[in-house]
């Protein structure tokens, strides 16, 4: 008798406050979500004395237990998937520094300085049509002479200078000639050379490799 009491005074408590929950939420759009949990809560109020009746309340615990560490393995998972993702950004940032510093120290056996480099490295490690996680797409450098990084700038006075007149050709310059500032100009020695000494270093295809020497 002691249960079926308790379990209509369970009931009526869950009324009044469901009432109350209700008239303060108002026109709110959540009251229909909330409205849907409470009506399972209610069920749940209701069933509770043929649970017990069945013995399955222990099976209810399970599957909500399960559930719960479900939930808490995606989240885990989440946040190991996010250290992993800023591990991979440090490796490559230290891979990127060490590539750096070797195309420095293999310019400067050809008496060259580096003055410009970038380096695109594969993150992903599924990536179809490379080498995998850590592996180089395309490098591009800028280097220039160490005699010219050290030569003095002196200071020339330079006298008036007379230029004569110069006639309009068709094309419109000196020579009636327009040059063809498009045409790319052919690769130096040193850079054929420093190309095909990286491409065998990296195991890299010298069409990604763009070197550029200045002061030629």
């Amino acid at each position: 008798m002691g249960e079926i009491f308790s379990w209509v005074k369970n009931i009526v408590i869950y009324l009044i406050l469901n009432t109350i929950i209700m008239n303060l939420l108002g026109n709110s759009s959540y009251k229909k979500y909330i409205s849907i949990v409470s009506g399972m809560i209610l069920l749940l109020i209701v069933i509770s004395p043929l649970l017990k009746l069945l013995d399955m309340e222990h099976i209810l615990d399970y599957y909500l237990n399960v559930n719960i560490f479900q939930s808490d393995i995606s989240e885990f998972r989440d946040e190991l998937r996010v250290m992993e993702d800023k591990q991979k950004d440090a490796v490559i940032a230290g891979l990127k520094e060490r590539i750096r510093n070797q195309v420095s120290d293999m310019l400067l056996e050809s008496n060259l300085y580096l003055y410009d480099f970038h380096v695109d490295i594969s993150d992903d490690d599924g990536e179809s049509g490379s080498g995998g996680f850590g592996s180089i797409r395309s490098m591009s450098i800028t280097a220039g002479y160490l005699e010219q990084a050290k030569v003095p700038v002196f200071k020339v006075d330079i006298g008036r200078i007379e230029i004569s007149d110069i006639g309009i050709g068709d094309g419109g310059g000196p020579s009636g000639r327009y040059e063809d500032s498009s045409e790319q100009k052919p690769p130096s020695p040193e850079e054929i050379q420093i190309k095909n000494r990286l491409s065998d270093f990296y195991n890299l295809e010298q069409d990604n490799i763009n070197i550029s020497i200045k002061g030629e």
